[in-house]
């Protein structure tokens, strides 16, 4: 984790959803394999400054310094078979489109589909359209109104 914060703000930020909360033996597993996997990714030839951490139990992202080097469509290719590779492992989902996760003011999280979104406007969503690291703390949990707004 501390890694991926000191990260410079204008990383690009991949965020991957889980269709289930993960266990905390499952994402100490997860943070280590995000730790050796962004130790050695590379894009053609160059070594990526990137970081990965596992967010509220829910989410892997995985952030990269463009300023660096860029994440070139091969090496992105590679981190989604990475996640891929992850999710079957743990017999997890991280692809799920369909669903999102919300959080009622009780912390409660649901997952709940982009169409129900409407009948839960008080809560908030986990927004995993952030694709900037330095929006996360800002744009990731957000009012489902907001949100709504956003992507209409």
């Amino acid at each position: 984790m501390d890694k991926f914060k000191q990260m410079n703000p204008d990383s690009k930020l991949w965020i991957y959803q889980a269709n289930r909360a993960l266990t905390p033996t499952e994402i100490d597993w997860i943070q280590v394999q995000l730790d050796a996997y962004t130790e050695d990714w590379a894009a053609h030839g160059n070594q990526l400054h990137a970081a990965g951490v596992v967010l509220d139990s829910h989410f892997v992202a995985l952030a990269v310094d463009s300023s660096q080097a860029v994440a070139s469509g091969c090496s992105v290719d590679n981190s989604v078979r990475f996640i891929k590779d992850l999710g079957k492992e743990l017999n997890v989902d991280f692809f799920n489109r369909l669903k999102m996760i919300t959080e009622n003011k009780a912390g409660e999280k649901s997952y709940v589909s982009y169409k129900q979104l409407s009948e839960t406007r008080s809560d908030f969503v986990y927004n995993p359209l952030v694709n900037r690291l330095g929006d996360l703390d800002s744009r990731f949990k957000m009012q489902v109104e907001e949100f709504l707004n956003l992507v209409s």
